[in-house]
C-alpha cells in the first residue's frame, strides 16, 4: 500500500498578536506583508490550494464567546491553509524558505513563544446541511 495521500490537508492556525500590538496593527500586518511573503514562496505556490484569514472586529470574538457561554479563547485571528496533500503540507512546513519566514517574520506580529495553536483536518468534508444550497 502506498504511503502517499491524495486528500487535501487543511491546517487551522489560531493566532495571537504580540504584546503591545493593537488588533488593528496585527490585522494590517497579517493580511498585508505576512500574507504577501507567505504567498510568494515558490513551495506555497506549488502546494497551497487556499489561504483564508479570519479577522475580527475589536470585540466580536469576545462578545460571541460570551453569548454562546464559551470560555474566552484569547485568539486574535484564525487562518485556514489548505494544501493539496499530506506530502504538500510537509513540503511547505519543511521548506527552508518557509522555516526562515516563520523564524523571522512571525515574531514581528505573533506572540512568542505561544505563537499560535495548530490543528489539522485531512480529507474532504461530508456536508450534511447547507442553507445556501437549499435556496
Amino acid at each position: 500500500m502506498s504511503s502517499s495521500s491524495i486528500s487535501p490537508v487543511k491546517v487551522i492556525i489560531f493566532a495571537k498578536r504580540k504584546e503591545g500590538m493593537t488588533k488593528e496593527e496585527f490585522s494590517e500586518y497579517w493580511r498585508g506583508p505576512h500574507a504577501e511573503y507567505f504567498l510568494a514562496l515558490p513551495v506555497v505556490k506549488r502546494r497551497c490550494l487556499k489561504y483564508e484569514q479570519y479577522h475580527e472586529g475589536i470585540d466580536d470574538r469576545s462578545k460571541t464567546e460570551d453569548a454562546l457561554s464559551f470560555p474566552q479563547s484569547g485568539w486574535d485571528g484564525v487562518a485556514f491553509v489548505t494544501f493539496d496533500s499530506r506530502e504538500g503540507a510537509a513540503e511547505v512546513f519543511n521548506d527552508p524558505a518557509f522555516k526562515e519566514l516563520a523564524a523571522t517574520d512571525s515574531p514581528k506580529f505573533l506572540a512568542q513563544p505561544d505563537v499560535s495553536l495548530y490543528m489539522m483536518v485531512v480529507g474532504n468534508p461530508e456536508v450534511r446541511y447547507d442553507a445556501e444550497a437549499t435556496q
